[in-house]
């Protein structure tokens, strides 16, 4: 594996775990790796099944470091996209994410995640993309926001039993 597909690898397994961490604190979220790093998958890395409000919540987060949003019980499909960038996101990848928005037609939602932030060019692209379909940005510094939001829970503590002496 190239170290550019490994650094893929790391970044979209990473943004999995932490929507499936998003997934353990609130209700009705389902995250689905699409497929491995090195297939092609048409602009899929990641799918959710969320309440269609989930974007609004994690944009409050990432404004105000809080959010008291309470998610909604319908649910929508979304397309996420990891960019694990140490730098920013450029005009040609915001471009590249929009145009395989045509190729997914059915998620109701298009999530583009990483980088340092936006570039001039890469808000333009995303922003004219708004008119043809929602389409949401977080960055690598947005996701460290929300990650503080839902910490990890330890796996014996998920259900709230904590560990128990067996018998």
């Amino acid at each position: 594996m190239s170290k550019n597909s490994e650094k893929g690898r790391k970044g979209e397994l990473a943004v999995t775990g932490i929507l499936a961490n998003i997934g353990v604190h609130e209700s009705n979220i389902e995250v689905v790796r699409a497929n491995t790093t090195t297939t092609p998958e048409s602009g899929v890395d990641i799918a959710l099944k969320c309440p269609h409000n989930l974007s609004q919540k994690l944009d409050e987060i990432v404004s105000n470091g809080s959010s008291e949003t309470a998610l909604a019980n319908s649910q929508i499909d979304v397309r996420v996209q990891v960019k694990n960038y140490s730098g920013p996101i450029n005009k040609a990848v915001a471009q590249s994410f929009i145009d395989d928005i045509q190729k997914n037609k059915n998620y109701a939602e298009h999530w583009l995640v990483g980088g340092t932030r936006l570039t001039k060019g890469a808000q333009e692209v995303l922003e004219k993309a708004n008119e043809v379909a929602p389409v949401k940005c977080y960055t690598a510094p947005d996701i460290e926001k929300i990650q503080i939001q839902y910490p990890a829970i330890p796996f014996a503590e998920i259900n709230g039993a904590g560990r128990k002496n067996e018998e």
